[in-house]
């Protein structure tokens, strides 16, 4: 990895309607808060390129309970995504036990998250904790930039490169130039040459 790539700042984007945003103190990034057409965190200049959707575990059973509907409306945006996925605060074992204040059965709630999954391809992202989570939130940002880099500078390199000389060429591409060479189809004393010579019978 170059030093040019490690020392990459990101320009991170919030959601203005984040209730509470991540703030990426002590990250090498700055923030900024502006309206996402979908999930609650991208890169400056990529809004419609990535997106992380960042969910509390409380919000993430309503979403695929009461909030179903909405929240499949916002997974069909971002599958749209070249990369999008949905960052949980909590770990996958919660949900599975049941730690969260709703009816909703446990396996009914696993087998949704599998489901989504699967129907929007959209990873879901369990993490052990709010902190965990904004360390996550941050890699995916930094990985996806670090790759963009990398395009931007093949790009660069291929632009730098000389164009080949191609040489011109007309009918008979492939051909003995010696026996196409109008000079050359008579011999020194204007006599065709043998491979001039057209065959016919004899007389």
């Amino acid at each position: 990895m170059s030093e040019t790539v490690s020392k990459l700042v990101l320009r991170v984007v919030c959601d203005s309607r984040e209730q509470q945003p991540y703030t990426f103190s002590g990250y090498p990034c700055t923030v900024e808060t502006g309206t996402l057409a979908s999930g609650d965190l991208t890169l400056h200049g990529f809004g419609s390129r990535i997106a992380i959707e960042r969910k509390e575990l409380g919000d993430l059973i309503g979403c695929l309970s009461y909030g179903r509907e909405r929240f499949e409306r916002e997974l069909v945006r971002l599958r749209s995504y070249e990369f999008a996925c949905v960052l949980v605060e909590s770990p996958a074992h919660d949900l599975r036990s049941g730690c969260y204040r709703s009816q909703m059965d446990p396996v009914s709630a696993w087998q949704s998250i599998l489901a989504l999954q699967m129907r929007y391809r959209i990873p879901f992202i369990f993490c052990d904790d709010r902190s965990d989570a904004e360390r996550t939130a941050f890699d995916i940002l930094r990985h996806y930039a670090r790759d963009r880099w990398r395009e931007l500078q093949a790009l660069k390199s291929a632009a730098r490169m000389p164009v080949e000389r191609t040489e011109r060429r007309g009918p008979g591409v492939g051909m003995d130039r010696a026996v196409n060479d109008p000079q050359r189809r008579t011999g020194a004393k204007g006599a065709p040459c043998p491979t001039a010579i057209s065959t016919g019978t004899r007389p």
